[in-house]
Parts: structure tokens; C-alpha cells; sequence
């Protein structure tokens, strides 16, 4: 039984930390494929391998700042958005794996995102916007989303201790507009869930990211150990 995973969250809520620590939690016993901002990989028993050998993940990183800069990043969030489409299907019909874990939520993302940054199509209901993304990317089967529940200042703490550490703050990443990410986030995840995908919460304000990594683990393990 493969499993397919989606961190949705906004900037801050831990989706990349919590990953991280999940495949070193779990990749002694499943074969896991992690489709990343840059190369995809395999882990298995402690070891890693890139999944495809390209470069296109790293064009796509160094087009990502010339979009922002020249203000063509809503053009640039499609073509994202198509590529990183086109990769994973790729990835999740031709490469073996147990579970496969997605960086970014390439679901719910989309829906959420390009609504900020296109504010112009907010006029289009969330729900055929959803259903949009899902037709490309949402089949149900084997899907499980774990959406890490954040509160914005408590994304900022860990934002801008990110920071501390060389990472580069977005434009976006300030607490005015992560209080609206969320609610978009909060109202997509309603229509996910009226369409039938199965989404987890995790409250994460009052939890280390290790404990969330544990909780996710412990539903995992359940569903892998479940009979077809």
C-alpha cells in the first residue's frame, strides 16, 4: 500500500522541519520518496539517492527571485505549479517507494497561493478552485493531508529564528498576511474535506515539532499496517 503525503500549512507552521524529521523517523522500515523544492530523493535505511537526476528544480529556484523582482511571479507560480505537476506524476508512476511525502503541498497550495498573489481570481469559489487542483493532483486514493495549525505570530517566532540561521524572510511572511493565508487555508480545507480527502489537524502552537512528527508517525504506521 503506497501512501501519499501533503504538509499543508501556512509559512512558519513547520512542514519542512516536521518532514525532515518524519523520514529519519521512518525510513529504517519504508522505502520514502520526497519530492522537494530541489531534487527529489529515496530515502531507505539511513541512505539517500536522487530520485530523477535533472536540473530543473534548481532553474525553477533561480528563476523564483528574478519573477519576484521583475513582478512576473504570479506567471512564474503557473509554470511552478505545471512543472512540479508534471515531475511527480512522473515520480509517482515510475519510481517504487512505500510512502511518498510532497515538501510543499502541491494540493491545497495552489489554491491558496495564487489566490494571493492573483487576487483577481478570489472571485472564483473556492470550491471550483479546489477541484481544479484536485483534478490534476488530488486523487483520493492513498492521500492523506496533515494540516499544521499555526498561529501567525507563532509562525513569525520560528520565521524569523529561520532567519537567524541565513534564510532569506518573504515579502509575504509578516503576521498581517499570514493571518489572511490562513483563513484561505482554513476555508479550503473545509471544501477538501466536503470532497471527501482525509485531513488531519494538528494544533502545533503548544507542541515541538518533534511531537507533531510523532503524532504523524503513529497515524502512518496505522494506516500502513491497514489491508487493502
Amino acid at each position: 500500500m503506497k501512501l501519499r503525503i501533503l504538509f499543508a500549512g501556512i509559512d512558519g507552521s513547520g512542514k519542512s522541519t516536521c518532514l525532515d524529521l518524519l523520514i529519519s523517523k521512518l525510513d529504517s522500515t519504508y522505502s520514502i520518496m520526497k519530492i522537494s523544492k530541489l531534487n527529489p530523493c529515496i530515502f531507505f535505511k539511513g541512505e539517500r539517492k536522487l530520485a530523477v537526476k535533472h536540473t530543473g528544480y534548481e532553474i525553477m529556484e533561480y528563476i523564483r527571485p528574478i519573477s519576484v523582482k521583475y513582478r512576473f511571479h504570479s506567471v512564474f507560480l503557473i509554470m511552478n505549479f505545471i512543472y512540479k505537476f508534471l515531475i511527480s506524476k512522473y515520480l509517482e508512476l515510475f519510481k517504487e517507494s512505500d510512502i511518498v511525502i510532497y515538501d510543499s503541498d502541491i494540493l491545497l497550495h495552489p489554491a491558496v497561493h495564487i489566490t494571493y498573489h492573483l487576487p483577481f481570481t478570489s472571485m472564483i469559489k473556492n470550491g471550483l478552485r479546489f477541484r481544479i487542483a484536485s483534478m490534476l493532483f488530488g486523487s483520493k486514493r492513498n492521500l492523506l493531508i496533515f494540516y499544521l495549525d499555526t498561529e501567525p505570530e507563532i509562525a513569525m517566532e520560528r520565521i524569523h529564528k529561520r532567519a537567524e540561521k541565513g534564510v532569506d524572510i518573504h515579502a509575504h511572511e509578516n503576521t498581517r498576511d499570514l493571518k489572511r493565508l490562513k483563513e484561505k487555508f482554513d476555508n479550503i480545507l473545509e471544501v477538501a474535506s466536503e470532497n471527501g480527502f482525509e485531513i488531519f489537524r494538528i494544533n502545533t502552537n503548544n507542541k515541538s515539532l518533534d511531537e507533531v512528527a510523532n503524532q504523524v508517525q503513529t497515524i502512518l504506521e496505522k494506516k500502513l499496517s491497514t489491508p487493502l
